[in-house]
């Protein structure tokens, strides 16, 4: 489903990433994880070319750049961290933007919670764990093959965030999905990444992963001791 092959990226004339080989596979939800600056939403962002890959990045057996870039982006669901919710459209229209009729509008927002009322609010109107649950709800409209989630539950309480977890897992699109906590990252991840100072450095199942001594990653898992 997506290839990276020597893929890296320069911002500011130095590199954020570099070296990166990987595949994420068809169906399966691999996780980023990583400390803050490591890498994991630029990496993100060179999949649907909000950044541009140095080397090779392939989305559904095509290089990115070979592809119409609204095309690819319309093909791939994508929550950013900020949300990308426009501030002076309601929850509907910005679903409608998206692709989705005001029936799969309305049966989007159940599944993530929402009352169907919520249609009519303004992004300001929300908390903002509602308005991470819009965003995960705009994300699947159109039904993408692929979902690009960049901690996407962070303002959600602990049941709704499970809940959202469960959708997720439930949905058999692949997803990269980054979060700081490994905790989400097990519970969530067929395979899950570790990048480390713009370096895949793992990826592999959970018990690969507990078996990695990477320094950083090792710092992770203490956390759950």
């Amino acid at each position: 489903m997506i290839r990276f092959t020597d893929a890296g990226c320069i911002r500011d004339g130095r590199p954020v990433l570099s070296g990166i080989d990987a595949e994420f596979r068809e169906g399966e939800i691999t996780v980023l994880l990583g400390r803050s600056g490591s890498g994991k939403s630029t990496l993100l962002r060179l999949i649907n070319r909000l950044l541009e890959a140095k080397g090779t990045v392939e989305v559904m057996g095509r290089d990115v750049t070979s592809w119409d870039v609204y095309a690819l982006r319309r093909a791939i669901g994508f929550v950013p961290q900020d949300l990308g919710l426009f501030p002076h459209r309601r929850v509907g229209e910005q679903m409608h933007l998206a692709g989705a009729d005001a029936a799969r509008a309305a049966s989007l927002l159940q599944r993530t919670g929402l009352p169907v009322t919520y249609l009519e609010r303004y992004p300001h109107q929300l908390s903002g764990g509602e308005q991470q649950r819009v965003a995960l709800a705009r994300a699947l409209a159109a039904a993408p093959k692929l979902m690009l989630l960049d901690e996407p539950f962070s303002a959600l309480d602990p049941i709704t965030r499970r809940e959202l977890q469960t959708l997720v897992k439930g949905l058999g699109t692949t997803t990269i999905f980054v979060t700081h906590d490994l905790r989400e990252a097990f519970a969530l991840g067929d395979r899950i990444g570790f990048l480390a100072q713009g370096r895949l450095a793992a990826l592999g199942t959970r018990s690969a992963i507990e078996a990695t001594q990477h320094p950083e990653l090792r710092l992770f898992l203490e956390t759950l001791s």
